[in-house]
């Protein structure tokens, strides 16, 4: 069996591409979403670039996000192991 450490390195391991919550709240939330694009279009559908544009910038903020939240959970579980091997 590999370790932890193997398994990051040959890329069996990729936090980033792990699947989207499959909860019901994920999932309304969603199809909300796309609701509200289609309603957007249906009324302004001059502003489909501008809408493009507002949603790459809504997925680049919650990337950064993600990423921040990832940051703070392995330090803070790090901090735990390093609190768990202290003498």
């Amino acid at each position: 069996m590999k370790s932890f450490i193997e398994s990051l390195y040959y890329g069996e391991i990729s936090p980033c591409s792990m699947p989207v919550p499959n909860t019901k709240q994920y999932i309304d939330a969603r199809e909300e979403i796309d609701e509200y694009e289609t309603e957007i279009l249906k009324k302004h559908s001059d502003c489909k670039e501008l809408l493009e544009k507002y949603s790459d910038a809504i997925h680049v903020t919650t990337a950064c996000e993600s990423l921040q939240d990832f940051e703070r959970g392995f330090r803070l579980g790090a901090a735990f192991m390093l609190d768990i091997f202290k003498d």
